[in-house]
């Protein structure tokens, strides 16, 4: 019996193993910090911080792929001249993340098994390249990367660096496996096990001819937004773009088969995907304590305070640096009436004024109309990276 003929869904096991104590510690920490970063952000606020962090998840996840696009062209409100230049893969990414966010919104009474089903990850797939150049969906021989369709229905074999991915006829029965074992489990903590053993498990089974990377880190975002843990105020992309070396050598240790007597009972590492499993979780840790970190209030301040003395582009504008204190409570609270904000100023009302009029054509202060009583945060990309440091880095290794 030929090898291909003998490998089936039972390759996937170790699925669900049990866990060591030392990650079930790391799995734990998890909803208590993202609970402790939601707690720190105004809804007004959040909503534009998850804007901003689509931007980013967009931005590593290309640049794991491979890809560099400028973060200030991927903004809904680049000029169109920009945004022509700019990958189409870069902006369906931010399409894409921001529809199915909004179905999980809205259909919550969404199973967490269809979130493993078949149909979904097709589905997925077949948004994230539905737009896509016939260029962009050229493969290397030839032929051409049909959006949404699995390799099974492809018959098309793949090889991925030194992984031979499993047969195509495999990837029926071995989707439809990790669906029963993962979608089918009670508790959260189980759960969230479950997410980061799938991302794994789901790249090595390769399920597309291509762009399984990109699905992929996607599927593994909404199902973390399932279990409430996005809020969105962070992104797994930008932690395992800049750990890539480390994140793509998980990802073949966990690849490897048994070692022993050991290590399982499975046809593959049960260490090696502990290992993964462990580092996926401590990345998302790392990436929820950098933005605690980065809307620390006093932390805020002294940022604003420096970029206001320094920044070009304010003081070109005139702005004073007075002006960062009233800019500091919005951030903060989220919202404020415009009298409060010229309060909060310390100038003079006609002078607060004016400079209330350049932070809104600068975009740092949004407002519905020019005589609206309600002011909001703006936080246009240029502004965003400084207000938060290192938040699009181009990481060399990446590329």
């Amino acid at each position: 019996m030929s090898t291909e003929s003998t490998i089936g869904a039972h390759w996937l096991e170790p699925l669900m193993p049990v866990f060591p104590s030392e990650i079930l510690q790391l799995a734990e920490q998890v909803p208590f910090q993202a609970g402790k970063l939601s707690a720190m952000v105004a809804p007004p606020m959040l909503q534009r911080v998850g804007g901003l962090l689509r931007v980013t998840s967009s931005f590593y996840s290309n640049l794991i792929e491979g890809q560099f696009t400028e973060p200030v062209t991927l903004a809904p409100t680049a000029p169109k001249r920009h945004r022509k230049e700019l990958t189409e893969l870069a902006m369906t990414h931010i399409g894409t993340q921001q529809a199915f966010e909004r179905m999980l919104a809205v259909y919550k009474d969404l199973t967490w098994e269809t979130m493993f089903s078949p149909a979904f990850v097709a589905r997925l797939h077949r948004r994230l390249f539905h737009c896509a150049s016939d260029e962009q969906l050229g493969l290397s021989d030839g032929t051409r990367l049909v959006p949404g369709q699995l390799r099974d229905i492809a018959s098309r074999e793949v090889l991925v660096g030194n992984h031979a991915a499993p047969p195509s006829q495999s990837v029926g029965p071995m989707l439809t496996r990790m669906q029963q074992v993962y979608g089918r489990l009670p508790d959260a903590r189980s759960r969230l096990l479950s997410v980061m053993a799938y991302h794994h498990r789901l790249a090595w089974v390769h399920p597309f001819v291509d762009g399984n990377g990109r699905t992929v880190r996607l599927l593994t975002h909404l199902q973390l937004q399932k279990l409430g843990l996005v809020s969105p105020l962070w992104s797994l992309s930008r932690g395992l773009a800049r750990e890539q070396e480390a994140y793509y050598a998980r990802l073949a240790n966990a690849d490897k088969p048994r070692r022993g007597g050991l290590d399982g009972r499975g046809q593959l590492t049960q260490a090696g995907l502990f290992e993964f499993v462990g580092f996926m979780l401590e990345t998302c840790l790392d990436q929820m304590k950098y933005t605690e970190r980065a809307l620390n209030i006093s932390n805020m301040r002294e940022r604003l305070h420096t970029i206001f003395v320094w920044e070009e582009r304010i003081k070109k504008a005139g702005i004073k640096p007075e002006v960062a204190r009233a800019l500091h409570v919005l951030l903060t609270q989220g919202t404020l009436s415009r009298a409060d904000f010229k309060i909060f100023t310390g100038l003079s009302d006609r002078v607060a004024t004016d400079q209330l009029k350049s932070l809104v054509q600068l975009g740092l202060v949004e407002s519905a109309t020019p005589k609206a009583r309600d002011l909001y945060p703006g936080l246009p990309i240029w502004f965003a990276q400084l207000l938060f440091p290192d938040l699009h880095q181009r990481m060399t290794a990446a590329v």
